[in-house]
């Protein structure tokens, strides 16, 4: 596969991206909890290990605090940017804690981090609301703490990033804290892996940082609404949406929001890919009609098959031209060849990768952003 070229209007639009960046981290924790954080090493270090094997730079800082009352006094002596809170806490109760540090640092991301759901099934609402960002589940490893970095990186700058090099973005709607904490270190990991190998062998260091601080981001939306203001906001430049079947619309839990989002998206944008998730197979049906892709929760292939969708229509890799069955004609690795085939190919196979927006994200993916801008609202049929 041939890779990607840098230009030099790529470094003058990819050179600041992610300007807003998590350095330091402050995990309040009991020293039981912080013994089981720790048990296969540093978390530093562990974060650093993670952050090299995903190409990332200038992996945060773990500072850690035993009590609610020395974090109270770290705080006020040293800036963090993100405040992570174990469930078990000496001296305070977790909840007042949080809402303590929303009350003094009000603009501070907080985020509660539990060893499983049953920590967190009686957590009132109003507090998720108020106090907290987001609930993670540990999963065993420092990849969720990654995650969750980027997570709150990628909300952070997605509109700055957008503007200055329109960047594109993954819509992932999960309300449960199990399933996404497991989720979205997946996707990171596999995005950082498909830029990884597109860049160019003999690009610097310095360029390989640029092309990877362009890849998608990551927006998680825990609602129909939050999904929905995200999606009116940045449709242009989203790559397609991963999303739940049943999770809370108009705050009530509705078993097949999934399905009316997934509906109304295409009513806005047909070509937009979609997955729908379940973990009753039987949902495969409601996915088919909305013209969706569908995965089951419990597979044991999940990762597998999440990396198929995620390949196959976020525009990584070759661009395989197919007829409408899936019958592979040929394959494309840069732009040249991609302008080739569009003269050579079927009709039909050139309609079928118009409607799913093959053309858009594949351009974006390899890094011709701009030239993927002109493509993705030009009609289907203008083919």
């Amino acid at each position: 596969m041939k890779t990607v070229q840098f230009t030099h209007a790529d470094k003058l639009t990819l050179q600041d991206l992610i300007f807003h960046r998590i350095h330091e981290i402050l995990l309040v924790a009991s020293p039981y909890d912080s013994f089981v954080l720790e048990e296969d090493g540093r978390l530093t270090e562990q974060i650093l290990h993670e952050y090299m094997g995903m190409n990332f730079s200038n992996a945060p800082r773990v500072w850690q605090s035993s009590t609610a009352a020395d974090a109270l006094t770290m705080l006020s002596r040293q800036d963090f940017d993100l405040i992570v809170v174990m469930m078990r806490i000496a001296d305070m109760d977790p909840i007042l804690f949080c809402s303590k540090i929303k009350e003094l640092y009000p603009q501070k991301p907080v985020i509660l981090l539990a060893f499983d759901e049953s920590e967190i099934k009686q957590l009132p609402k109003e507090f998720q609301k108020s106090s907290i960002d987001s609930v993670f589940i540990w999963s065993g490893n420092a990849n969720v703490l990654l995650a969750i970095v980027k997570l709150l990186e990628d909300k952070m700058n997605i509109k700055r990033d957008i503007k200055k090099a329109d960047v594109r973005c993954i819509i992932l709607i999960e309300d449960s804290p199990r399933y996404y904490s497991l989720i979205l270190p997946m996707i990171y990991k596999e995005i950082s892996h498909q830029v990884k190998e597109m860049v160019d062998k003999s690009a610097s260091d310095h360029e390989r940082l640029l092309y990877m601080r362009g890849r998608p981001r990551i927006l998680l939306a825990r609602s129909y609404e939050e999904a929905e203001r995200y999606f009116k906001r940045f449709r242009m430049s989203t790559l397609g949406i991963i999303s739940d079947i049943r999770f809370p619309k108009k705050d009530k839990l509705d078993k097949n929001a999934g399905v009316k989002f997934a509906r109304w998206a295409r009513s806005i944008d047909p070509s937009i890919p979609i997955m729908l998730q379940s973990k009753h197979n039987k949902n495969a049906n409601l996915a088919k009609e909305v013209q969706a892709h569908f995965l089951y929760k419990d597979s044991p292939a999940l990762l597998r098959e999440l990396r198929d969708f995620v390949v196959s229509n976020f525009g990584f890799g070759d661009l395989i031209f197919r007829t409408p069955k899936g019958k592979e004609i040929i394959r494309v690795s840069d732009l040249t060849e991609l302008v080739n085939a569009i003269n050579s190919v079927p009709e039909q196979s050139l309609l079928y990768h118009a409607k799913s927006n093959h053309f858009s994200n594949w351009l974006a993916a390899h890094g011709y952003l701009g030239l993927a801008s002109k493509v993705r609202p030009i009609n289907y049929a203008d083919f």
